[in-house]
């Protein structure tokens, strides 16, 4: 079997897997561990927000990195860019990426039941994380980028409004 062969199955496997993890697992928004809001760091929403309200992005990575999962990674903040510039800009959405392999990024690991590739929002109130929900139908809508960006989209919108 040829190397491109390989890969080949290998980016299937790894969609057909998040697929039907993504199904297994409860795709509510969840309250955020205890754990999560003990940290202190880069996770909050900057002062100059007045309402000290915010949403981050995570994208959640491993240092092996799949084309199906930068992929992911790329429509994402393509996705965030392109709707909630604005937001960006202000401090009201914030992205960042987290290589899980890292020790420094285990409690957000742990917080965010987070074991592969995975792109989380978080809603935040100053340095408080609420709640949070695994955006994981980004494998479903991988063949599809409109209805990929369509999807995080509405998933951001709803966060924003508070629902």
């Amino acid at each position: 079997m040829r190397n491109k062969d390989r890969l080949r199955l290998a980016v299937i496997f790894l969609a057909i897997s998040g697929i039907i993890l993504g199904g297994i697992s409860n795709t509510q928004s969840k309250e955020v561990p205890k754990v999560a809001s003990e940290q202190q760091g880069s996770e909050t929403i900057p002062e100059n927000n007045a309402s000290g309200r915010g949403i981050i992005a995570y994208y959640f990575h491993g240092t092996y990195r799949c084309p199906s999962c930068l992929q992911i990674e790329d429509w994402s903040f393509d996705a965030i860019r392109e709707r909630f510039a604005p937001a960006l800009e202000q401090g009201t959405i914030i992205w960042k990426t987290i290589n899980i392999d890292k020790p420094e990024n285990r409690y957000l690991v742990k917080a965010y039941q987070v074991s592969t590739q995975a792109l989380i929002i978080v809603d935040m109130t100053g340095k408080q994380p609420k709640r949070y929900k695994n955006l994981e139908k980004v494998w479903e809508y991988l063949p599809d980028q409109q209805a990929f960006y369509d999807y995080v989209t509405q998933e951001i919108d709803r966060f924003l409004r508070g629902s």
